[in-house]
């Protein structure tokens, strides 16, 4: 199960980067922010959904704004 998982994070993530590529002529970023687990549970293993919602706050911002095709690897 864990093979079929990997392959589909891949996969988006490949699609994600190939839209950045195409759609970059009309102003359109795209990003990918790479998450191994997520710490719901503050057990202080994992990427809390804070540190998630940061760096989705900071590609949204206009600090960001020339970021294209870009992974952001958030690992805990």
């Amino acid at each position: 199960m864990v093979e079929i998982a990997t392959a589909a994070k891949a996969a988006q993530e490949n699609l994600v980067l190939n839209l950045s590529a195409e759609l970059k002529e009309n102003g359109v970023t795209a990003n990918v922010i790479q998450v191994r687990a997520i710490d719901v549970h503050a057990t202080g293993k994992g990427t809390t959904p804070d540190e998630i919602v940061a760096a989705m706050l900071y590609l949204f911002s206009e600090d960001a704004a020339k970021l294209r095709g870009n992974r952001i690897p958030l690992y805990s």
